[in-house]
């Protein structure tokens, strides 16, 4: 509803972002393959800083995760980190669609259609 606002539309980013759904962003290029046996191998083909490998080990055991593959081949968060090991998340583009345009100025249209 364009006479709404910023407010409704951060809402509605943070309500898809609780049940799962991550608007306009990649997937995390991280390789998680749950094994039976071995206990947990983790490498990573850039240097870490968002996460550290005593942050991934603590994340896996939460999860009761005590053998596994791991490869990091970009520097992600310990949120994206999680997504990957949970593998219920889905990424998509975004496309904002605005009703009730007409009741606004001719401005606020020209600001609305300004932002990303």
């Amino acid at each position: 509803d364009a006479t709404k606002g910023e407010i409704q539309k951060e809402l509605l980013e943070k309500e898809l972002e609780a049940v799962g759904i991550r608007l306009n962003k990649e997937k995390p290029n991280i390789y998680f393959k749950p094994k039976k046996g071995g206990g947990v191998s983790f490498n990573a083909m850039c240097p870490l800083t968002k996460c550290s490998e005593k942050m991934c080990q603590l994340i896996l055991h939460e999860y009761k995760i005590f053998n596994c593959e791991v490869l990091f081949r970009e520097d992600c968060t310990s949120d994206e980190f999680v997504d990957v090991i949970l593998g219920t998340r889905v990424y998509m583009p975004c496309l904002y669609v605005y009703n009730k345009i007409d009741q606004i100025s001719i401005e606020e249209v020209d600001k609305l259609a300004r932002r990303p």
